[in-house]
């Protein structure tokens, strides 16, 4: 197909149903939309989809959760303070025990200076340790000098950003496939329920031209009856097809993240894009960096590798250095501290210094983490080049199956054409007295079957289109451009 013959076919397209649309008036459902309700293109349901879909939200959330995660990490390499308080009432003072120099030692034997031991302990041969009520308060700053693996935590926690950042554009990809499918459907149900009314009021105007033939004795009970049940026949579908395009439109909200009770109108009635863009040459294995799951497996490939190399730091020394500052106070009477008079003692402790943390032998146990870790990387490869596969069996059959439809609408739009022209000589026959009412509803029915199938294959087009750019990882892209 050239692509002159391509551009007349497909604006003969849109200028047919734009042309059935005219047939139709107005419809209850399709009029309860149409009032005081807001138009939407594609484009806008997506925006709007980008907004409310519940889907991207969680999403977005998962990212600021990254980000936050980010922070913390960074966190460690900052310096650390911390203070800790405690308040004891020792109901039994421990006692130091020196076996059978308690007395030499002027130790206080009876346990009175404690204020409750009481000499219960060893017999009251020891030498009471504090007294029975103590308020410690102690500050102390840290300050990491070396760890290797803070910086690989803070790698890793960059790229579980991006890891995130990936997840939602795949969300926007399918939450923008899901909604244009919905948008798709729509337009096809609105097109099929005009056709429907357009059918019936043709229907009914044979049919009331031949009860009058019937009464004046040149036409049969038996094709008034058969238009009778016809017009019945297309009654009922009617009602099936305002079903069907109420549960489409719901189905366009829930997609959008839209209220139900919300009342909208789709603008993009007549839909064209750029055959030559689709039918590329390109080989499938140019798409394959622009597809977001390959991305997103490249992502966790090295996230899996900074898992190992964070396992493996566990092997090297962690240095920390620290200073503190600590307040004691005991006393034999209830209190918190020394105050005049409550025979409370004080004082104050304080130090710097440093931590030194060297790993010696965990029993294998690390050894074993390392391994699983490269295992896993391994099984990340392999998926790689599973993805790899997919993808271009994925754009070979989607470019194969837009192909197709192409040609089948092709064929769809001739059955149209040849129905039409049948239909107008049945009814130039009709209206000349050499024709019969049985041939004209033929004729009609013969017609709307072949704009039915046309309509349903159109949709099959626009999803064959969709697939084969969602295939090609360039779905945004090219609903971002739909016109």
């Amino acid at each position: 197909m050239n692509s002159t013959f391509k551009k007349r076919f497909f604006h003969a397209a849109g200028c047919r149903l734009l042309i059935l649309i005219g047939l139709i008036t107005s419809q209850p459902i399709w009029a309860q939309i149409a009032d005081s309700s807001a138009s939407f293109s594609i484009k806008d349901c997506i925006e709007y989809a980008a907004q409310k879909n519940s889907k991207l939200k969680i999403s977005r959330y998962d990212e600021e959760i990254a980000q936050q995660q980010v922070r913390q990490i960074r966190g460690r390499g900052l310096p650390q303070a911390n203070i800790n308080g405690t308040f004891e009432d020792r109901l039994k003072v421990p006692l130091l025990v020196i076996p059978g120099a308690g007395s030499l030692l002027g130790g206080d034997t009876t346990g009175t200076g404690s204020g409750s031991n009481n000499g219960n302990n060893a017999d009251g041969k020891g030498i009471p340790l504090g007294y029975q009520f103590n308020t410690t308060l102690t500050g102390e700053v840290t300050q990491m000098i070396f760890d290797p693996s803070f910086w690989v935590g803070l790698k890793a926690a960059k790229y579980s950003g991006e890891l995130y950042l990936q997840n939602t554009q795949q969300a926007s990809e399918q939450v923008a496939y899901s909604v244009a499918d919905a948008y798709y459907q729509v337009i096809v149900a609105q097109k099929q329920l005009q056709l429907l009314h357009s059918n019936l009021t043709n229907t009914q105007a044979t049919l009331s031209s031949t009860e009058l033939q019937f009464k004046n004795g040149v036409a049969k009970q038996v094709d008034v009856n058969r238009l009778r049940v016809n017009a019945s026949n297309l009654e009922s579908q009617i009602r099936q097809a305002e079903l069907t395009l109420l549960q489409s439109l719901n189905s366009l909200k829930f997609q959008m993240g839209m209220p139900l009770n919300q009342q909208i109108t789709l603008s993009d009635t007549t839909l064209t894009f750029n055959e030559s863009d689709a039918l590329s040459s390109d080989a499938p294995e140019n798409y394959i960096e622009n597809r977001i799951d390959y991305r997103i497996l490249q992502t966790n490939l090295a996230l899996q590798e900074l898992d190992r190399r964070n396992i493996s730091t566990g092997y090297f020394p962690t240095l920390t250095a620290f200073a503190n500052y600590g307040y004691t106070g005991q006393g034999p009477n209830l209190g918190l501290f020394k105050t005049a008079g409550n025979g409370w003692v004080d004082y104050t402790t304080a130090s710097i210094g440093l931590r030194l943390r060297i790993p010696i032998f965990d029993g294998l146990q690390r050894s074993a983490q390392v391994q699983q870790s490269r295992i896993k990387a391994r099984q990340i490869e392999e998926n790689i080049t599973l993805t790899r596969q997919n993808i271009n069996l994925e754009v070979a059959n989607a470019l194969t199956q837009y192909r197709n439809t192409v040609q089948r609408i092709e064929s769809e739009q001739k059955n149209v054409e040849l129905a039409q022209e049948v239909y107008q000589v049945t009814q130039l026959e009709f209206r000349e007295g050499v024709g019969t009412s049985t041939d004209v509803v033929n004729a009609e029915t013969s017609l709307r079957q072949a704009q039915n199938t046309y309509i349903t294959t159109l949709l099959d087009l626009y999803r064959a289109r969709l697939n084969l750019e969602r295939s090609k990882g360039n779905l945004l892209t090219y609903l971002n451009s739909a016109k």
